[in-house]
């Protein structure tokens, strides 16, 4: 265990100081905070397009952080041949596979965290285009002020301290977009104080924890064809694997009873529908804690089976 978590805490801080990590968690996070006013002229329907375009945008983001952190944190070690080092102290590859997957799970995890309590305070903004209508203000201006904060503190540490500026940026958005959140909590959107989290959808946060557990299943693919491919091949398979997941109801569901090929398929394909509870969030109807336990286990399921096959490939690779 000691080695697992040795390899994960290095590959999750080799991470998050990729330029690109930062640069994809900024354009999601910016994508959540203005989600309200890229919804005006709805017809009253805007409240719906945030919490759907919020939690596409959850699940999107992991999929391209996963993307290109397993591509970063295995294939070009294997490609430099820098993983050499590690795997011939001995550390068995299997253990190597694992760290790196708990790595990159660790950083998609800091990335889905803080889009979840932004979105979840985003939520509560009401209509904007209605008279009567009143604008969710603190939501917006405290985590503008974070941001600024976050950026201010990473360019104060890279220039006296020398850390990496995406690496601190990031750790301080953890601490101060936590800070905001519960402060927002007590706020109303007439800054006045109200009942800690008074006005939060709790369905939201489990909306959340389900993109989760669908991004854990893309970060386990991404690993698994990090083995053999490059980033680009990487970002193919999971972008295939992901619009199969989203249509597989549709494409593989519908026969399944009446063709092997198709059950076959409907099996072996992860289906995200499952993860995606859109349709109970907009309906502000409740999600059963059962379904959750039960996609959670279907979750470890899929998560043993796609790390088994990228050990196994791991494994079978020569690396000279």
């Amino acid at each position: 265990m000691l080695r697992i978590w040795t390899i994960a805490a290095n590959t999750f801080t080799e991470v998050i100081r990729q330029p690109v990590y930062l640069v994809v968690l900024g354009c999601s996070l910016a994508l959540v905070l203005l989600s309200p006013y890229f919804t005006w002229f709805t017809l009253m329907e805007n409240l719906k397009l945030i919490k759907d375009m919020g939690l596409a945008n959850l699940l999107l983001t992991g999929l391209l952080i996963a993307s290109f952190s397993a591509s970063t944190a295995l294939h070009q070690e294997i490609e430099n041949k820098t993983v050499l080092t590690v795997i011939s102290k001995p550390v068995p590859r299997h253990i190597f596979i694992l760290g790196k997957y708990l790595g990159v799970l660790g950083a998609i995890l800091v990335a889905e965290y803080l889009l979840s309590i932004v979105l979840i305070q985003v939520v509560r903004t009401e209509i904007t285009e209605a008279v009567y209508s009143k604008n969710d203000y603190p939501v917006l201006v405290g985590y503008l002020v974070a941001v600024n904060l976050s950026i201010l503190l990473a360019a104060y540490l890279n220039f006296f301290s020398e850390k990496p500026f995406a690496s601190a940026t990031v750790t301080s958005a953890l601490y101060l977009f936590t800070i905001t959140f519960c402060t927002l909590s007590l706020l109303d959107n007439n800054w006045q104080l109200q009942s800690f989290a008074q006005n939060l959808d709790s369905n939201i946060i489990l909306a959340c924890l389900l993109i989760f557990f669908a991004v854990t299943i893309l970060a386990a693919i991404a690993i698994a064809a990090s083995t053999r491919l490059a980033p680009s091949g990487t970002l193919g398979v999971c972008a295939f694997l992901f619009l199969l997941g989203l249509l597989s109801d549709y494409l593989f569901g519908r026969s399944a009873d009446d063709y092997l090929w198709a059950k076959l398929l409907y099996t072996v394909v992860p289906n995200l529908q499952f993860y995606l509870v859109t349709d109970a969030i907009i309906e502000k109807r409740d999600i059963p804690w059962d379904y959750l336990l039960k996609v959670g286990a279907y979750t470890i399921c899929y998560l043993s089976s796609i790390l088994s096959i990228a050990i196994v490939l791991f494994e079978e690779r020569e690396i000279k």
